[in-house]
């Protein structure tokens, strides 16, 4: 099992972390291409342009078109990288996405930028069945990644797939969640943990630019408040730690019990988020055991982290995997991770039909695990438009404290729901909804 270290928000922002990603690859791979759809400052392939500008083909506004080119290309041995819109990558030109590209498993790697409701752009803009349409195209893999550390870090990882992936990300400024240290993969989720700030082995930015599979990169580590003491408790709040070092099922702990806000570790389970405390390599001892595991994608990690804490701090030990490829699942991680929880609850910017929380429920159905199990997203429902995402976040129940509600509803424990606070941003920040 995988376990990685999450930074504390407010998280630092950076500018153009897969644009810059990608002109690094490009100049390693010569025969990757990229095809804009009359959107190319806006999904960061400005920057492409200009370094390769012979290598950069606009398409237009003729999405379907754009993917027959992209497939042509492909079966010429070149690897095409698609941008527009969420939207507009995959429900404009499914059926040349499935025709000119997955049937013939053409190495066509398409990105979508604003997923789900981080547009405020209303039905038109706003891809919140991307996962869904893609999920069902056979071959065709998926990936939601959650910060700027990973985006960094996925271009490269996707560029030997073989055959076609789809990836979405969250335009504009991008929150760093994950130290320099963080390393994504394409075959396993991963368990979050935090131990306070955190210098990370390294530094991040705020807007500066990604570095090709090492994260990111501003010159300096930033500890974010300070570094974190390992070797002894920390019991901001009012914590409680459990006579040192706890172990569950052989998990490895360094140092002792670290808790925030008053957690207290309850039936076995481990109060630091729910997560324990590792090194952050693999990791291939027993699942942690939870009251709640929360099962996150994209958009969706950083609420969940929050939420986490506040649970936490109220006594139900919380569990936060991330979940950054949809398809295929990592079907071994949701079981292991379920198994040890009391509760299951999914949680994705996207409908609830179709996507991270179907293919869960599936998973679970299919293996005969009985838990309860809560999916937060869109509820069968287009979105209006809007002035802001947050606004629109908060209506459609994909905010901190929603996920807080779920779960603390799911567990049926006694007394008032905690609340989550508001967490504020300075510019060139990012919190939480």
């Amino acid at each position: 099992m995988n376990r990685q270290r999450v930074l504390d928000p407010p998280y630092r922002t950076a500018l153009k972390p897969y644009g810059r990603a990608l002109v690094e690859l490009a100049r390693q791979r010569p025969e990757i291409v990229c095809l804009t759809g009359d959107l190319t400052r806006q999904c960061e392939i400005d920057l492409f342009q200009a370094a390769f500008p012979e290598r950069f083909i606009h398409a237009g506004m003729a999405e379907a078109n754009m993917i027959g080119v992209a497939g042509a290309l492909a079966r010429q041995g070149l690897m095409p990288w698609v941008h527009s819109f969420g939207v507009f990558t995959t429900r404009r030109p499914l059926d040349q996405i499935v025709n000119a590209v997955a049937y013939p498993r053409l190495p066509v790697r398409l990105v979508g930028f604003m997923p789900g409701v981080s547009s405020p752009g209303g039905p038109s803009h706003q891809a919140i069945e991307d996962i869904a349409l893609m999920r069902a195209i056979p071959g065709m893999m998926v990936i939601d990644v959650a910060d700027a550390t990973e985006t960094a870090q996925v271009v490269a990882a996707m560029a030997d797939v073989p055959g076609p992936v789809y990836l979405r990300l969250k335009r504009g400024e991008i929150p760093v969640i994950f130290p320099g240290d963080h390393r994504l993969s394409l075959d396993r989720a991963q368990v979050l943990e935090w131990r306070g700030a955190e210098t990370g082995g390294g530094a991040h930015t705020s807007g500066g630019a990604g570095t090709g599979g090492g994260g990111l990169t501003t010159g300096g580590a930033d500890t974010l408040g300070g570094a974190h003491t390992d070797g002894r408790a920390d019991t901001g709040g009012g914590g409680h730690s459990a006579g040192g070092a706890h172990t569950l099922g052989g998990a490895q702990i360094a140092g002792r019990a670290d808790t925030a806000g008053g957690g207290v570790s309850a039936g076995g389970g481990v109060s630091d988020g729910g997560a324990g405390i590792s090194d952050g390599g693999w990791y291939s001892g027993t699942a942690p055991s939870s009251d709640v595991a929360l099962l996150v994608s994209g958009m969706m990690v950083a609420p969940a982290l929050a939420a986490a804490r506040v649970l936490q701090a109220a006594g139900a030990v919380t569990v936060v995997v991330n979940i950054p490829v949809i398809k295929p699942l990592d079907t071994a991680t949701v079981l292991a991770i379920a198994r040890a929880a009391k509760a299951v609850v999914t949680a994705e910017n996207h409908t609830i039909i179709g996507g991270l929380g179907s293919a869960v429920a599936e998973t679970l159905a299919e293996s005969g695990l009985g838990r309860p199990l809560r999916r937060i997203g869109l509820q069968d429902t287009f979105a209006e438009g809007a002035r802001d995402a947050p606004y629109l976040f908060t209506k459609y129940g994909l905010s901190t404290q929603h996920i807080v509600d779920t779960a603390w509803s799911v567990l049926d424990r006694p007394g008032p729901t905690p609340r989550s606070p508001t967490l504020p941003a300075d510019a060139g920040e990012y919190a939480p909804v």
